[in-house]
């Protein structure tokens, strides 16, 4: 009995598959076959809008509608949030079409979603950030393009991202008292992630850890560089009063 469930069970599922319409069977030319599976895009049948734009890419060759169909399968993933599938669409897309004016389109949308498939927490994988700043800021060398100032605003976020994953870190050393180990990654969040909002707290836990480490002169030199670039910081004067000075 229990074979018989399991012969049964395909073959209900080929009768299923034979009774839905093939995709595209009434398609007169490429541009009835994009409207038809654009319409499942709008419908958010996704699945099957990928489907038909394969059938269509494969059957229309060459058209506009097949160059269309390749970025809104990719666009389809990146709706599903299938962040790493639609990277490698978009990618492929800059592969086989180089010269196309939808090119900035496809680069800032890799950079998206590697960026959407990186987690928010920064105690987390951050693997794909690097492939997220990558695409983005090749995606501002195109200065007329329209996604160029989102592309700007999402390098920026990108790279607070790491600022702060450094910032996470060095403070993680620090509360733990590997003061020689903090020192550099503050430093890293200082000279290569400046004006991202983390330079003035970055400067006076570095400057603590000097004098944790008896390096009273190091300290003073990053009291100096608060003085010059934040003189109103708090930061500056719990620093300066740390090494009793005013």
């Amino acid at each position: 009995m229990l074979k018989l469930r399991v012969i049964l069970v395909p073959l209900l599922a080929l009768g299923l598959g034979c009774a839905s319409a093939p995709f595209l069977a009434k398609a007169k030319n490429a541009e009835d076959a994009y409207q038809e599976c654009h319409q499942k895009s709008l419908k958010k049948d996704y699945d099957d809008a990928v489907k038909c734009f394969e059938v269509l890419k494969s059957r229309y060759q060459g058209t506009t509608q097949s160059l269309e169909a390749e970025l809104e399968s990719a666009d389809n993933y990146y709706r599903k949030k299938d962040y790493l599938i639609a990277a490698e669409a978009y990618k492929e897309f800059l592969t086989l079409h180089p010269t196309s004016d939808k090119v900035p389109y496809a680069q800032y949308r890799v950079g998206m979603s590697y960026y959407k498939a990186s987690p928010k927490q920064i105690d987390r994988d951050q693997k794909y950030l690097d492939e997220a700043l990558q695409y983005l800021q090749t995606a501002t060398e195109y200065r007329d393009s329209e996604f160029y100032p989102l592309a700007q605003e999402k390098v920026k976020e990108v790279r607070k991202r790491f600022a702060q994953r450094h910032f996470y870190v060095a403070k993680f050393y620090y509360r733990t008292g590997e003061y020689r180990s903090a020192i550099p990654r503050f430093n890293e969040v200082v000279t290569n992630y400046s004006e991202l909002g983390l330079d003035e707290p970055s400067l006076f836990f570095m400057g603590n850890a000097y004098l944790e480490l008896a390096q009273k002169d190091k300290a003073m030199e990053i009291l100096s560089v608060l003085e010059q670039h934040f003189p109103s910081s708090h930061y500056r004067k719990k620093l300066a009063s740390k090494l009793g000075l005013k």
